[in-house]
This record gives structure tokens, C-alpha cells and sequence, in this order.
């Protein structure tokens, strides 16, 4: 990083369409800790892709198949495949706050915890000390790959607790809606908890990184099937699964080696591939091959809760549609880590998945998978929005909005979408729910019978 700080800008982006270091003019850290932006940290040929794109892409323009090449170079794969075939987004100005899709408290607990994390010989994170993670991005700074996917896989939402509720619509080739459902999910924190007590760890699970579990609501012959995944703060350790079984009244040990099956009927997603990074991350090895300006998604797009508001589906903000595609509102984002991650757990049927980790938000939000034979296969993206909750600080609570998983070669489109209120359900986050009451098998019963 230091040999990239002392080029000057014109310097700077003649160096090339990858970067390795980013090109900071100052660190982003103290910025945000003075309760600023970003912007000062780059150059602004970068901060704007009017300038970018020398004039061709400017704030508000429709991109879609017929200007694709526009976005060729500064786009992910996938997105200039889906673009191609009929996806439209809607170009906007890059957000630099990473308050906008990241929790305050996780922006502060990051400025607090600089400096304590290390790496061990295996990959495995600690504090200085030889303890678990204490909240925030372990690396307020990521310089390498696997720095980078520790930040991203500590704590995908920032939160200590969730409780959130989607709709899913899975499309064919054709565009027809194959299956509609509804389910809610209950994400907790055991480690690096930050907002709610026990901080900064729950002793009595101080061995698991995340406890989450999903409950279908819809269709009829599912309602109130559950599975609940348990992932070890272990990063190559493979998660346990047990699930609830309504016709049986009984919680199941499931296998957990099926990672890359289908996770219900005409599914695109896996559960290999949710969170961008489902597997624990040390049973992947991390390369990083370039950080350069990317398009990225930006925090207009706040899925379901458009409905709420009464916006149409036809907005560029993800918002609930049976279509294939529904629109969404894209931006370049200045320093995007490109990071490919190789698989080594039996039976996986990728070659390699390419993520894009934004190093503002410290977090991946769209990964391409390419399968054996090398060529792309599925696009994924997850969707971040300001929810409208607030936390009890008084800070907005920004968080998933929604998930496109796409199989390129197969053509279907399974779209998410998040919503505050569904079915009698209700969005929270950071409310302290406990382990006990919602993610242990006994657990799973209770409210499975309530």
C-alpha cells in the first residue's frame, strides 16, 4: 500500500485496471472515525464513473442489454451476462459511508478493535491474546485475500441478533413463476457481539461463530419445516444441521456434507452459497488477483420494504416482482478486492467462485461461480438496505434486503426479497434473543409447536 500512496493521481490510474493496494491517497479509518466519508481516501477520477467511463455512464442512466458494452470493463461476469440477457439497473452515485449498509455499532466496534487481530499458522482468527474475535472487522484494513474473507465471514450483518422474513419467487427460462414461498430466519452471534449482552461472547456457545436457522411459512405442504445450521468459530470445521419435521413432530440430524444441493424445489441457491460464503472458510484456500473500481449494488435497493411503502415493483430498488428480473440500482464502487476462492471439500462441482469484496463496506455482496469445466456458471448477489428500524441508540439499522442466486447455463432466477412485516411476523435486529430460545434442537420444538 505504501508504494501505491506516493503516486500521484494520473499515476495512479495509468498503473492499470488492477491495482494490488488500492490506491489510497490517505486511510479510509480515521476518515470514518471523524465521522466522515470516504471520499478523501481516492483519487476522484475513480469516485466518479462519469469520469471513468470518460463521459459514456453518468448517475441515472438505464443500462440494459442494448448499452451493455458500456459497463463491460468495470462489471462483474455475471452481471454483464445478466445485462446481456434482459436485467436492467439503474446507475447511481457511490454511497462512501459504510454506515449505509453497515451497523453503527460494527463501524464502531472496528475502530475500537484495530490492531488485535492475527492470523494463526492454519488461518485461523484471534485476538493478540489467543482469544475468540471481540467484534468489529477483525482487519480495518484488509491486505490480503484471507484478511479480506475473515472480514467478510465474521459477521455478515454486523448484528449481534436478527430476525428477518423474505418472500422467494423461483423463475424458469420461459419466466414462469415455478414456486412462491415464505419463511422467516433467526441469525445469533455467540462471539464478537457488540450491541446487546453477553459482549463480547456467549460463554455458553464461545465455540460456535453463528447459530441461525429457517422456517418455511408457505407453501402449504412445507409450512413449518426448520433447519438449523450450527457453525463452529473453528474455519475448518464442518457445521452441524438439524431440522424440524412437521409429518414426524421430531427434530433430525441432517448431513451436512450436502452443501451444494439445491435447497428446496427448482432452487438455485445452496447453502454453499449463502451469505456469498456458506462454507467455514478455512475448507477454501483464497487468492487475491486484482482490486480496481467495480460496479457494485448500491444501498437504494431495499427490497420487499419498497412494497411496504407502496412504491411499484418496477422501481430500481429490488423490490418484490414475479419477474426474472427485477431492477435494481447499481454503482461503481472505487476499491473492489477480487478474490478467488478453490474448494476443497468432496464432491464440490465448482472450479472456482470469484468474489468481490468492497473494502468501504467490509463485506462481499456478488460472487460468480464458474463450474469444472472453467466456464461461468451462476451469479449471486445479496442486496443491503437501510430497514427503517432504528437501533436503541437512535441508529438506523441497515441490513439484508434481498438475494438474487442466478444459474447462468440453466437459465432460472430464484429472487429473495426482505420485508419488515409478513404474516403476522416482524423484521428485528440487535434485541437480544437467545440461543435457547430459538436455536437449539429443544428450541426448535418449542416453536415449532407453538
Amino acid at each position: 500500500m505504501s508504494n501505491i500512496i506516493t503516486l500521484n493521481r494520473r499515476q495512479f490510474l495509468k498503473a492499470g485496471a488492477t491495482f494490488i493496494g488500492a490506491g489510497l491517497l490517505q486511510p479510509v479509518l480515521p476518515l470514518i472515525g471523524a465521522g466522515k466519508d470516504a471520499s478523501a481516501a481516492y483519487p476522484d477520477e475513480i469516485l466518479s464513473i462519469e469520469k471513468y467511463s470518460h463521459g459514456r455512464v453518468k448517475p441515472g442512466d438505464i443500462i440494459n442489454k442494448d448499452n451493455a458494452d458500456l459497463v463491460k470493463d468495470f462489471a462483474p461476469e455475471g452481471l454483464y451476462a445478466e445485462l446481456l440477457h434482459g436485467r436492467e439497473i439503474k446507475i447511481a452515485e457511490a454511497n462512501l459511508k459504510p454506515q449505509a449498509l453497515v451497523p453503527v455499532p460494527w463501524v464502531d466496534a472496528t475502530l475500537k478493535n484495530q490492531g488485535q487481530a492475527i492470523l494463526d499458522s492454519k488461518g485461523q482468527l484471534w485476538t493478540k491474546s489467543g482469544q475468540p474475535w471481540i467484534g468489529g472487522y477483525p482487519f480495518a484494513k484488509a491486505n490480503t485475500a484471507l484478511e479480506a474473507m475473515w472480514n467478510h465471514f465474521f459477521n455478515y450483518f454486523g448484528l449481534d441478533d436478527s430476525f428477518t422474513i423474505v418472500k422467494e419467487v423461483i423463475v424458469d427460462q420461459g419466466g414462469s413463476v415455478m414456486r412462491n414461498s415464505d419463511s422467516v430466519s433467526v441469525n445469533i452471534q455467540p462471539v464478537g457481539r457488540v450491541a446487546v449482552d453477553p459482549i463480547p461472547v456467549d460463554e455458553d456457545f464461545k465455540d460456535y461463530l453463528l447459530r441461525t436457522s429457517v422456517v418455511l411459512l408457505s407453501p402449504f405442504d412445507d409450512f413449518g419445516t426448520s433447519v438449523m445450521n450450527s457453525v463452529y468459530y473453528d474455519g475448518d470445521k464442518m457445521p452441524t444441521t438439524d431440522g424440524y419435521i412437521p409429518t414426524l413432530k421430531r427434530v433430525r440430524k441432517f448431513p451436512s456434507n450436502d452443501r451444494f444441493d439445491p435447497v428446496g424445489p427448482y432452487s438455485v441457491g445452496t447453502v454453499s452459497e449463502y451469505y456469498i460464503q456458506g462454507d467455514p472458510l478455512l475448507t477454501w484456500s483464497w487468492d487475491l488477483v486484482a482490486t480496481k473500481p467495480l460496479l457494485g449494488p448500491s444501498p437504494d435497493n431495499i427490497g420487499g420494504r419498497a412494497n411496504e411503502q407502496g412504491r411499484k415493483p418496477d422501481e430500481f430498488v429490488h423490490a418484490y416482482s414475479e419477474a426474472k428480473y427485477p431492477r435494481s440500482t447499481w454503482e461503481l464502487r472505487p476499491e473492489v478486492l477480487v478474490i478467488d476462492g478453490v474448494c476443497h471439500i468432496d464432491g464440490c462441482p465448482y472450479s472456482k467462485k470469484r468474489v468481490y469484496y468492497d473494502a468501504i463496506y467490509g463485506r462481499a455482496q456478488v460472487a460468480d461461480i464458474y463450474d469444472k469445466g472453467g466456464k461461468l456458471w451462476k451469479f449471486i448477489v445479496f442486496y443491503f438496505g437501510d430497514t427503517g428500524s432504528k437501533d436503541k441508540a437512535g441508529n438506523a439499522i441497515p441490513c439484508r434486503s434481498g438475494i438474487v442466486f442466478a444459474d447462468l447455463q440453466n437459465d432460472y432466477h430464484d429472487n429473495i426479497f426482505d420485508f419488515n412485516d409478513l404474516n403476522g411476523q416482524k423484521f428485528s435486529a440487535n434485541t437480544g434473543l437467545k440461543i435457547n430460545d430459538w436455536l437449539t434442537p429443544g428450541a426448535l420444538q418449542r416453536q415449532a409447536l407453538k
